[in-house]
């Protein structure tokens, strides 16, 4: 088997979430600030990494299981993989099988006796899963292309997918049938090139779907309609070069609704000066979607590579990023509380906390609470303590 290129990563836009936390069991590296731009108003987590779970190779997805102390990880063999948190062994406790390729994604979404797991792959299939035998019960071809990401919505009963024929498709969850499939983006890239449907979310309340693809541009659609109501477009997370390789990079890798439905947070990797590597700097946007208007930009100049993984503190004080494509990985903290004020300032720039890690992050989840985060890389699955939020 081999890696995916660098443009070919896919992360995860929903899944589980679950309650609880946990005491230290071994500490590989507690992480130090690198960056930190702030002012004496800002308050950050303290994120300390508790336990890290070995792993042979690329975990590129990760999902908490909101029925038991396990994660659910996608991997470059194929496989699912569930991790106990309460386990004193740092290892994997099972691997599910049923793909033919790389697993890129994975939602969950609880049930009334227990929940359903569902995971996309570059093989095609979406794959139901029974969470507590670890059998397939269903399987479908769902996409002309890979399957790219999976999101699902609040109400437990749909979810959507995204994949390389550039279709968005809404499935029930019990039947497997599919609802909705509508196509919004290019199928090329301005030079000509193919395109790709990189990232799905959905708003809290579940009236609308954001996509997103290689060329940077986003969609937002109107989830029992299947209509676009609103687009607009990051183009510094977009790089052509016409010289050299005439090869496309970036795109919008992760994105992400605050919590309440009003902001829209994209993120990937700034204007690339040689395609054929990651050295430039990780790059944020915030939005307001519906005006549409942007109200934040951050360039992380310290950092390098790909913002693959964002989410929203469930308090909506932070915004959290996770990725890497350099020589190592990071994580951001941006403190939200200001973000109104900040927005509409001379010079915006929000409070950010940077801290370098030795990990090339691939996505990133919260628990519900938010006092842990979950961070898949090359090597292993991270979870860290951010403490919990009525301590800070």
């Amino acid at each position: 088997m081999t890696q995916p290129p660098p443009e070919s990563t896919c992360v995860l836009s929903g899944g589980f979430s679950h309650t609880g936390s946990r005491l230290s069991h071994t500490l590989r590296m507690e992480a130090k600030p690198k960056e930190l731009r702030t002012n004496m108003a800002a308050v950050f987590p303290k994120p300390k990494e508790l336990y890290e779970y070995k792993h042979p190779g690329i975990l590129y997805t990760v999902c908490p299981d909101p029925s038991a102390r396990r994660i659910f990880a996608g991997s470059f063999d194929y496989g699912v993989y569930v991790f106990d948190l309460d386990s004193e062994k740092k290892e994997a406790s099972g691997r599910w099988a049923s793909h033919d390729n790389y697993v890129s994604c994975i939602a969950g979404i609880p049930g009334d006796d227990k929940p359903t797991l569902i995971s996309g792959s570059f093989d095609r299939h979406l794959v139901w899963w029974d969470t507590d035998t670890g059998k397939p019960t269903r399987t479908h071809e769902a996409h002309a292309g890979w399957v790219r990401a999976l999101a699902n919505f609040p109400d437990g009963e749909r979810f959507a997918s995204v994949g390389d024929d550039m279709r968005l498709k809404i499935w029930e969850v019990k039947s497997g049938r599919e609802i909705l499939s509508v196509c919004g983006h290019n199928a090329e890239t301005p030079q000509g090139h193919v395109n790709a449907l990189y990232q799905v979310a959905v708003s809290p309340d579940g009236r609308y779907l954001a996509t997103a693809d290689r060329t940077a541009v986003v969609r937002v659609w109107d989830a029992e309609r299947g209509k676009i109501v609103q687009s607009f477009e990051v183009p510094i997370l977009y790089t052509y070069d016409p010289k050299h390789r005439k090869r496309s990079i970036g795109g919008i890798r992760s994105m992400a609704f605050s919590p309440d439905g009003k902001v829209l947070a994209t993120g990937g990797i700034s204007t690339v000066q040689n395609v054929d590597g990651l050295e430039s700097p990780p790059y944020v946007e915030l939005w307001d979607w519906q005006a549409p208007k942007r109200l934040v930009a951050s360039k992380v100049d310290k950092e390098k590579g790909f913002v693959h993984g964002l989410v929203f503190h469930p308090s909506g004080r932070w915004l959290i990023g996770a990725g890497g494509g350099g020589k190592d990985g990071f994580l951001l903290f941006y403190d939200l509380e200001n973000l109104d004020s900040i927005a509409s300032s001379e010079k915006p720039e929000l409070p950010l906390q940077s801290h370098n890690a030795g990990a090339q992050y691939q996505d990133a989840k919260l628990s519900a609470d938010g006092s842990e985060l979950y961070l898949p890389d090359y090597h292993s699955l991270e979870v860290w303590s951010l403490g919990r939020y009525e301590e800070f």
